[in-house]
């Protein structure tokens, strides 16, 4: 029988991550992704490049905004999964940066992370949700997104 906690802590129902898996996520390509939990259910997220700067984001009106302090918010993917949702572009407008809390199942097979996972085990599989404008774009609207890596916690 599981017990209440397993019950509400369940990976499909997530609405917010443990305060642990907070913190700086880097790929192989030394891209780096920091977390950090904000009051009311929502999470700033800094994306920057190996060298710690940060990328630049292009947004409607030829305005510009760099890759730091980023809304992210939980909620669910098409297939009903829970991702950490990053604002890439414009509020409300997109494009996002969509981050999947991921642990290996078996080879090269990956399942939802759950809160009791080792956080060395974890980590983010990241995806990008298209835009309102970004449907003739082949990178969405993201260049710096790409390549899409997986990070792990540093």
């Amino acid at each position: 029988m599981n017990s209440l906690t397993d019950i509400f802590s369940s990976a499909k129902n997530r609405k917010s991550i443990p305060k642990s898996w907070c913190g700086i996520w880097t790929d192989k390509n030394g891209k780096h992704i920091e977390i950090r939990s904000t009051a009311h259910d929502f999470y700033s997220v800094t994306i920057l490049d190996k060298n710690n700067n940060p990328y630049q984001i292009d947004l409607l009106g030829d305005e510009k905004k760099d890759t730091e302090k980023l809304t992210g918010e939980f909620t669910k993917d098409t297939n009903g999964n829970p991702i950490l949702q990053v604002e890439a572009g414009s509020n409300g407008i997109g494009p996002t940066y969509d981050l999947n809390f991921l642990t290996a199942k078996e080879k090269d097979e990956f399942k939802l992370a759950k809160n009791k996972d080792d956080i060395e085990k974890i980590i983010i599989r990241p995806n990008v949700g298209m835009g309102l404008y970004d449907d003739w774009e082949d990178d969405l609207g993201v260049p710096w997104a790409f390549p899409l890596d997986d990070f792990k916690k540093r």
